[in-house]
């Protein structure tokens, strides 16, 4: 991080991802200063404050700074710190609108992503559209802002000189690689999507945006977890896109025993775990918006391998437990996962794990079903769990839905596949239902407390999109 004159460090970091970087800058010297300047305004009268706002400050950065050599690995860095508390809150939400929680709420925004209620004109829906990384579940905005960052600095480190910039083919590749996994959230998360004032977008089209943002960051990126991380990426998109030997080709070059995540921390609300913040911290009086959904508690495998509840081997996979107290809504009893223990906790983006199981999944979609049961008994056997004994005679109908359901415990809570495999599969003979829905834990369309759910699957356009961009109808 970097230093201004007058200016503490600390509030020049808070404010990276918000904004235009010149204004954010200009605004937190401007802050500083009038911290500063305050005391003598009030032993004099007669003072013009707007004078006073216009101070020239020592160390206030203009437009034309941000193009300086010298700020390329700070302009990274913003691109790095918007993508990963964009995803952060992404993968949240996604958790908590999929059927791994029920909703526990007594605040009305977050009861109303448990119900499935986020409207366009739904408080819920408003904080989507237009909330921070630091607000309940802010996605469209900072995912904008994540994605925007990736363009403008990708766009200024080309214009320096690679004798300024030594790191510059490196530095471009981390920016794309960033970039690609904001389009994959907007890909996946919302119905339709537009970027930049463009025409309104199928996911589809976004996930070719994405692909075409992780090739270049493989071609660039350098550092092999960055290279890694952008194969899983482009993976996953090439996945949502039905290509299926494109998927499994890229994610098998996702090396055994590699994680991808998004660096956390418990000091600054927009650097939060969200996951843990929201529904998780059972510590907290007033976190605990979701309870894990009652079909993830005491999962276990029987002896022949198949998927049981309470009855075989328990699956340490999905760590679940309770200490007995209440949720937020004082009537449902918390049930949380040990898979993340503090608001610090990276938030996963990327897994061998979820590589394999992406090989798995395109493999059965091929016809391959030895390859997809294989991976299955692999991942079985990391964790200490029986073979699946039915699988060298399984359909392929069969082989499919095996797979979605290997994934819903290998990544229980983790990186927003099951809220993905809901969306790509549904209306399929591997649906799988909502809350609230017929074939759910919940289905007569009443939560646990007897509250009716909404009807949301994917996430709608925003207004604050729809309304300002004259490109869509």
């Amino acid at each position: 991080m970097w230093a201004l004159n007058e200016v503490h460090e600390n509030e020049v970091h808070d404010q990276i991802g918000s904004g235009s970087m010149t204004t954010r800058i200009r605004d937190a010297a401007r802050r500083a200063a009038i911290g500063l300047l305050m005391p003598a305004v009030l032993l004099t009268t007669g003072c013009d404050l707007d004078a006073i706002l216009e101070v020239d400050i020592p160390g206030k950065v203009d437009a034309n700074s941000l193009s300086d050599p010298a700020l390329a690995t700070v302009l990274v860095n913003s691109v790095i710190g918007d993508a990963e508390c964009a995803w952060s809150n992404f993968a949240a939400a996604a958790s908590h609108h999929s059927d791994e929680w029920i909703p526990t709420s007594g605040n009305l925004n977050m009861r109303e992503w448990g119900q499935r209620k986020m409207s366009l004109q739904s408080s819920s829906g408003s904080q989507l559209a237009q909330g921070s990384c630091a607000s309940n579940y802010g996605i469209y905005t900072p995912l904008q802002t994540a994605r925007f960052q990736n363009e403008d600095v990708f766009s200024k480190l080309a214009e320096f000189d690679a004798g300024d910039v030594p790191d510059k083919a490196r530095m471009q590749g981390t920016v794309r690689l960033y970039g690609g996994w904001s389009l994959l959230a907007l890909g996946e998360g919302f119905c339709s999507m537009a970027l930049d004032g463009g025409a309104e977008m199928q996911p589809d089209q976004v996930f070719a945006e994405a692909v075409q943002k992780f090739t270049e960051a493989i071609s660039g990126a350098g550092d092999p977890t960055r290279v890694a991380a952008s194969y899983a990426g482009r993976a996953r998109a090439k996945l949502d896109m039905g290509d299926w030997s494109g998927a499994i080709s890229d994610a098998q070059q996702v090396p055994e025993g590699f994680k991808f995540a998004a660096d956390r921390a418990a000091d600054n609300d927009r650097r939060m775990n969200q996951l843990q913040r929201r529904l998780n911290d059972t510590n907290d009086g007033v976190s605990k918006h979701g309870s894990v959904a009652n079909h993830f508690r005491d999962l276990t495998v029987s002896d022949a391998g198949d998927l049981t509840q309470n009855d075989g081997m328990p699956d340490p996979r999905v760590p679940v437990r309770t200490i007995g107290n209440q949720a937020f809504d004082f009537s449902t009893i918390h049930y949380f996962t040990d898979k993340y223990t503090s608001r610090a906790d990276p938030a996963p983006m990327a897994s061998w794990e979820a590589a394999q199981l992406i090989i798995a999944e395109a493999s059965a979609q091929m016809g391959d079903m030895a390859t997809a049961v294989g991976v299955i008994n692999t991942l079985r056997a990391k964790a200490g769990l029986p073979e699946w004994a039915g699988g060298a005679s399984a359909s392929q109908a069969d082989v499919i839905a095996a797979v979605l359901a290997e994934r819903s415990r290998e990544l229980f809570v983790e990186q927003a596949w099951r809220f993905n495999d809901m969306l790509q599969y549904r209306g399929s003979a591997q649906q799988i239902p909502f809350l609230g829905e017929p074939g759910s834990i919940h289905p007569n369309g009443l939560d646990q407390t007897g509250a009716e759910y909404g009807t949301v699957t994917c996430w709608e356009l925003p207004l604050v999109e729809t309304n300002g961009n004259e490109n869509i109808g």
